[in-house]
Parts: structure tokens; sequence; C-alpha cells
């Protein structure tokens, strides 16, 4: 009897089949494993860019808040004034102390400074510039009025620095003078020394008055001279402003920016986020993401003796670490 020798039973076939199964579903296992894996690196890796280039840009706007410095009055967790610094003597023992001030959702969600615009920079300013001298009197013994129309009276500014006198722009006078009040005693070591300030903003083009700045309890208006007076316009800013080495004043006009970082929750994600925003014409600007899924971000300074301000943010999964 001749036996038929082509072909498969079905045994074979059906475990065939069933190999043919397995090497797929292990294949579709290793390609779905491979994109996955392939999509959280690549997830991770744009992370670790973002927090890289987000990073940069807050040491970047806190190596540039000189302009903060014993003029911002926010307060750290202690109730210190973050922004004091003594540069020379005191008899406070508050400012040995460290400063730190945290961001938590819920608790405390902003933190607000101003920084130089570095693109913009800074120019000496001659106070007389901005004054028209009125018709001499008769009398030797009488003064000459003196009437002040605009830090860019003769478009001053505008030809020395184009870029600084543009509408929307922010600008602050400081001297490198720094002073403290006088008491019966002499200076007031209690109190940090400081330079009066003036910040508003270029409102037209032209020869124009700058608007103050309008933060109510943002920065600290008084006259470091005299307490009980507040800097509210230019004016009053170079009237006043204390003298350097000799008689004649040196004055600093800077081009500024007021930045907030502040966190905000993601109202479908749930997670918390920080944000950056800059302050322009009257308001901040919409907040652009710097870092997702945070639980903390502190700023913190060795003492009011030193000026570097360090960061960290502490996400959920470094809690306890």
């Amino acid at each position: 009897m001749s036996l038929n020798q082509k072909g498969f039973s079905l045994a074979e076939m059906v475990v065939g089949v069933a190999l043919l199964g397995i090497m797929g579903m292990v294949a579709a296992s290793f390609f779905v494993f491979t994109a996955k894996t392939k999509e959280e690196i690549t997830n991770e890796i744009e992370d670790k860019v973002d927090n890289i280039i987000a990073e940069r840009m807050i040491l970047k706007d806190l190596k540039f808040s000189e302009p903060s410095f014993n003029n911002v009055l926010i307060t750290d967790d202690t109730g210190f004034r973050f922004f004091d610094y003594v540069s020379d003597v005191s008899g406070d023992p508050e400012y040995e102390s460290p400063r730190k001030l945290t961001l938590e959702f819920g608790r405390r969600n902003e933190f607000v400074f101003i920084t130089t615009n570095d693109k913009l920079g800074t120019m000496m300013y001659t106070p007389a510039v901005a004054y028209e001298l009125g018709a001499l009197p008769a009398s030797a013994m009488e003064e000459a009025s003196l009437t002040f129309k605009s830090l860019n009276k003769g478009n001053e500014v505008s030809k020395s620095s184009p870029a600084i006198w543009q509408v929307g722009n922010l600008l602050m006078l400081d001297s490198p003078a720094a002073v403290r009040e006088m008491t019966a005693t002499g200076p007031n070591y209690k109190v940090p020394a400081r330079s009066p300030i003036f910040v508003g903003s270029v409102i037209a083009p032209g020869e124009s008055r700058l608007s103050p700045l309008n933060l109510p309890g943002f920065l600290n208006r008084t006259h470091p001279l005299y307490p009980n007076e507040t800097i509210q316009d230019e004016d009053k800013f170079l009237r006043d402003i204390p003298p350097m080495g000799g008689a004649a004043p040196l004055v600093r006009l800077k081009a500024v920016n007021i930045i907030k970082y502040y966190l905000d929750k993601d109202p479908q994600t749930k997670t918390v986020n920080l944000l950056r925003s800059v302050y322009k014409n009257n308001t901040f600007s919409q907040g652009q993401l710097f870092a997702a899924g945070v639980s903390r971000v502190v700023f913190s300074r060795n003492n009011a003796r030193d000026s570097l301000i360090y960061y960290q943010i502490i996400r959920p999964q470094d809690v306890g670490k």
C-alpha cells in the first residue's frame, strides 16, 4: 500500500499556526515596547532641554536683579525683606540671618522683582538737561526759576540712547550714592544704605513725562535721607538727589524689567506649573511655562551681606529626599 508523503497533517498545521501566533505576539510586543521606550526617551530629552533653557533664563533674571536690592519690599518666609542688602556695617542682627522665599501653590504663589534690561542698558544722566531756566532776576540775591520739562528735553536721551526712550519702556532713575537717614547721633546704621529711586514708563515720544509705576506696596518710594518724603516723580528725584564726592550728583537712567515668577494649576492635568511673566504697559503679560509638575520653588540668600540669589525647583518626586 502506498503512503501520501506530501503536505502536513492537521496536528502539524495547528502547531505551526500556534508558533506563528506566538512569534507574532512577541514581535508585536517588541515593537510596542520599542516605540514606547523611544517616546519616553524623547519626552525625557525634551523635558531636560526645557529645564536647561528655563534654568538659564531664571539664572539670567537673578543675575540682573541688582535694581531690586533695598528697593523691592517683598518679604521672605520669616518676614524679613528678601532684597535687603548691607554692604558696610549694620547694628541689626537680622541682616546676618539667611533669606528664604518659598513658592508653594495655595500658600504663596508669586515672586516679583526688578531686573536691568541688559538689551537696552544704562546711561549716565545730567540733571540740568531736564530743566528750563527762567529769566535772570534783577537782584543777585534772588534765584531764577527752574522748571522741570522732561528727562528727554531737547530729545537728549533719544539722541544719546535711542533704544531707551521708546514708548512702553520701563525706566529707573537712581544714583551710585547710597545714603542713610541722618539722626541726632549720626547716620542710622540700623537700615541699609540705599539710593533714592524713581521708576516710570515712557508713554509718548519726544519731551514727555514718565508715568509712575503703579504697583502699590512693591517699591520703597521714600527718600533715604528723608524717610517721611515720597518720591512721586522725576522732578522730586532730581531736586533731592544726594551729591557724590563733590557738589555734582551722579544720576543713572536705566531700562528695567519687572519679572514675576508664579505657580498656577493646570485645570486639566491638575499639575502645578511654574510660569514667568513680564510687566508691560501697566499689566503683566500672559505667563510663559517654565517648569511643569512643580511642588515648590525656593529662592534663597545666605544673608543680607551676600547678593547672590540661589534657587531650587522641587518636584513631587523630590519631596522627602
